[in-house]
């Protein structure tokens, strides 16, 4: 019976080929085969091909689908997308069925439907939207594989014969079981599937499942897919670069003697030295424009650069409509128009032709399809934007040096010098530095030029796609009207509500209001800015050579904790992070402020975009106490101390900031300093209380030849009176900070370990506060005082800043000794003085 039913399946595939090529000569009689429910199918079959749905695409060629039980859309739009898109939709599941689509299923039909996948039916919707089939396994609904079969990238368990053992994926999806113990692990309601959960706190380790800021890897791995994270790091290196080149530079630059070169024998445009010309130079559609190098086939088409995840579209257990309506409220007017299913993924970059569809950059991708269904896509090419960067700024480099860096597609340049060298005008060299650089780098770039920065930015925006305008004097006014105030910098939405307010939403406008007017609306200094803007007038200078005023790291995304322990780690990490950064660039800071993003109180749990912030509450804290942050560990300590004083709910964090401030270049200990700190150990120590052996790090020193973590070597634990009391005296008015940088942990005097309580109280200034204090071991006595009168080296005296000189003068009288050496100086022959010992005179 069974050969016989085979054959018999064999004869139905080849009546269903002859069926679907339209030879029906070839079928059978129905009583010729006998299988009433085979020939219905292949009748509802022939039904399907046959249908009046016009062909989209082939999205789903080689693709059949059943569906069970009731879904959304329902079975017979399902049928009618399947039709358009290439694909087969069978009434009767079959052999020949590929996939099988469902919203819910009871167990006992589960434990029947064999290895076919039971996908949920937003695959297909998905995959429409997308243009291309997408991953169906990060839509399966129930997974009832069989060990042998590949499966999710998760932690599931795994029945056996015997004793039940904990299955773990591997990479690359192989479940292999764990060693066998005694312990019975259950299994949700004796199963073999297991249901695919769909909340944004799991702790998913395997490939391709998001992390949470719980993985010990999340940290590395959101640095290195974070847009945002490349482009300010970009910045950032690029103003560094300038900044080398600037100080390396001896003067000479290829590009502009070839230019000069070329121009030799043609007419030359001189330009009257007081005019000023400035370029701005901005990538057109960089992240897009990068992207068409590899994919020159999706030139002239709809496309945009985002991080879209084609397996999970959103976040199923958000409540979207709550937050979307508390969005609202807070931005009135901003109206978001995006659905339960639509991609929450930011678009980051898009063509002009998208563009035109009324896709921008920042907008969601489910609402960017809406507008553009035409809308294609492509992956960040982190790679490739750091290789276009520096060609750019290498080419530039190669003209001139006085250029502000902006972003790793945007610049400054002032060109009025260049200009009058090689004779160019200003369409001449607009023309030969764009052509350069897209031969350079296959990606078109727009520059705009005026009399300032102001100027040349707004005319880079007429310039645009890929193009070059001179905004020139006498054209400023009038080009100026029509440019709306949103354009101008600074302006932001508190400032333009209030000049909307009054019927002002253009230059002109304000150029037609008195200046008295606009002071009064915005104040003094905001409104003589803004008059001025409206008129093309923008007094900043370009800034050719950058200072870092701070230095962070901030993640807003994946931060989901379920223990106070997974966010003190992350704390440590990302502490590490930041002090890696410091480290990079020489640097040490003494401010630090901790930004922390807390869930709104009437925000929902789940957020519209998964493992995103959603909407939050921001709490800052900035660290009040005078420490030195050299060193991860410091970072760390006082970041813990600031969250422990905010005490969040560690579960509702939804993002984490740490920002370094006042920031100095990290050098070595300065040497007369060093000198002046370590007392010869072949002379007699002086004695001193215990108490004055405790350095400020919270180390004290017993024995010899100790050292302090910070590789600070201290020869000798009984220092003497007077470097302790120097060491006190840096503590507290900042001399020898050079000194504090190696040594200081920023604990206030008297304060115990780990304590932040006693930071920054000690209200004295005056070293000689210190010295007439009746303390014991501090104040010192005759005998002391005549010791260290012929112990203190004269040479690094003089060394020491004028202010801290005379203090140690007075306390130590050593009026008398100087007269001696300037004495014995006098009398001898000038080339025969001891050098470096100056000449001390006292009233």
């Amino acid at each position: 019976m069974g050969g016989g039913f085979c054959r018999g399946k064999r004869k139905a595939n080849l009546v269903a080929r002859d069926m679907r090529n339209g030879n029906k000569q070839n079928v059978p009689e129905l009583a010729d085969w006998g299988n009433y429910m085979e020939a219905k199918r292949l009748k509802l079959l022939d039904q399907f091909h046959n249908s009046e749905v016009k062909r989209i695409s082939n999205i789903f060629e080689g693709i059949s689908i059943f569906v069970n039980g009731l879904t959304r859309p329902p079975a017979d739009e399902l049928k009618n997308l399947m039709a358009a898109h290439g694909g087969e939709f069978h009434m009767y599941q079959s052999s020949s069925t590929t996939h099988l689509i469902a919203s819910n299923l009871p167990n006992v039909k589960i434990k029947n439907l064999g290895r076919v996948p039971i996908v949920k039916p937003s695959w297909i919707v998905d995959s429409i939207a997308m243009g291309k089939l997408l991953d169906f396994k990060r839509y399966l609904l129930y997974n009832n594989q069989s060990r042998t079969q590949p499966r999710l990238d998760f932690t599931v368990m795994q029945k056996t014969t015997g004793s039940k053992v904990p299955v773990q994926a591997t990479s690359n999806g192989i479940a292999i079981p764990h060693e066998q113990t005694n312990m019975e692990v259950p299994s949700p309601r004796n199963q073999d599937h297991t249901e695919i959960e769909n909340k944004s706190a799991i702790d998913n380790k395997g490939k391709g499942i998001s992390k949470t800021a719980a993985d010990p890897s999340f940290l590395q791995e959101f640095y290195q897919n974070s847009r945002l994270h490349l482009i300010s790091t970009l910045c950032a290196e690029y103003k560094d670069l300038v900044n080398k080149l600037r100080e390396t530079s001896d003067g000479h630059f290829p590009g502009k003697d070839k230019l000069i070169a070329k121009k030799a024998e043609g007419p030359r445009a001189f330009y009257p030295s007081f005019a000023s010309v400035v370029m701005h130079i901005d990538m057109d559609c960089f992240f897009v424009s990068v992207a068409l190098r590899k994919r020159p086939d999706l030139r002239g088409k709809p496309l945009a650069i985002t991080h879209a995840r084609n397996g999970r579209l959103a976040n199923e257990n958000s409540h979207r409509g709550a937050e979307f309506k508390l969005w609202e409220h807070l931005e009135p007017g901003e109206k978001v128009d995006i659905g339960d299913r639509d991609s929450m993924s930011e678009i980051a970059s898009c063509s002009y032709e998208a563009r035109k569809s009324g896709v921008r950059n920042g907008m969601f991708l489910g609402q960017a399809i809406k507008l553009c269904p035409d809308l294609k896509t492509q992956p960040y090419d982190f790679e490739g934007y750091k290789e276009v960067s520096n060609i750019l700024y290498r080419t530039i480099a190669s003209y001139t040096l006085d250029i502000e860096a902006v972003s790793c597609d945007e610049m400054y340049v002032d060109v009025t010098k260049l200009l009058k060298e090689t004779g160019l005008t200003v369409e001449e060299w607009a023309t030969h530095i764009r052509n350069e650089i897209m031969e350079a780098t296959g990606c078109p770039c727009s520059t705009g030029f005026g009399a300032n920065r102001l100027q040349a930015r707004l005319a880079t925006r007429k310039a645009k796609p890929a193009g070059q305008y001179y905004l020139q004097a006498d054209d400023v006014e009038s080009y100026m009207t029509d440019i709306p105030l949103s354009d101008l910098p600074g302006v932001g939405r508190v400032t333009l509500s209030k000049l909307s307010n009054l019927g002002l939403s253009t230059c002109g406008d304000v150029q037609m209001k008195s200046l008295s007017f606009i002071q009064a609306l915005l104040g003094k200094k905001a409104g003589q800015t803004l008059k001025d803007q409206a008129r093309g007038v923008d007094s900043r200078p370009l800034n050719f050579t950058h200072e870092r005023k701070s230095i962070s790291a901030d993640v807003n995304y994946g931060i989901r904790f379920k223990k106070l322990e997974e966010c003190y780690t992350f704390l440590q990490s990302l502490s590490d992070e930041v002090f890696n950064r410091m480290s990079a660039v020489n640097m040490t800071a003494k401010g630090l402020t901790l930004k922390l993003l807390v869930r709104a109180p009437e925000a929902p749990v789940e957020t519209a975009k998964y493992l995103g912030c959603g909407i939050c509450e921001s709490i800052t804290k900035s660290s009040t106490g005078n420490i030195i942050f050299n060193n991860r560990d410091v970072i760390y300590k006082e970041v813990k101390t600031l969250y422990d004083k905010i005490d969040p709910p560690f579960v509702d964090l939804r993002g984490i900031g740490i920002q370094m401030t006042k920031l100095e270049k990290s050098v070595a200990m300065n040497n007369v300093l060093s000198k002046f700190l370590k007392h010869n150990s072949k002379k007699e120590n002086v004695s001193v209380d215990d108490s004055e052996n405790t350095l400020q790090n919270g180390n004290k020193v017993e024995g010899e030849s100790k050292s302090t973590d910070e590789g600070l070597p201290i020869e000798n634990s009984n220092k003497s009176a007077v470097t302790s009391d120097i060491l006190k005296y840096n503590e507290h008015v900042n001399v020898g900070k050079k000194v504090l940088e190696k040594t200081s942990r920023g604990r206030g005097r008297g304060s115990k370990n780990g304590s932040t309580k006693n930071k920054g109280k000690c209200t004295t200034s005056n070293i000689g506060d210190y010295f007439g204090k009746s303390k014991m071991g501090s104040q010192p006595d005759s005998k002391k005082k005549k010791h260290m009168q012929n112990e203190i080296d004269l040479e690094v005296l003089h060394e020491l800043p004028e202010g801290l000189r005379n203090e140690i003068i007075k306390e130590y009288q050593l009026e008398h000794r100087l007269h001696q050496v300037s004495k014995i100086d006098n009398a001898q022959p000038h080339d025969s003085r001891k050098e470096g010992i100056p000449k001390y005179h006292f009233d």
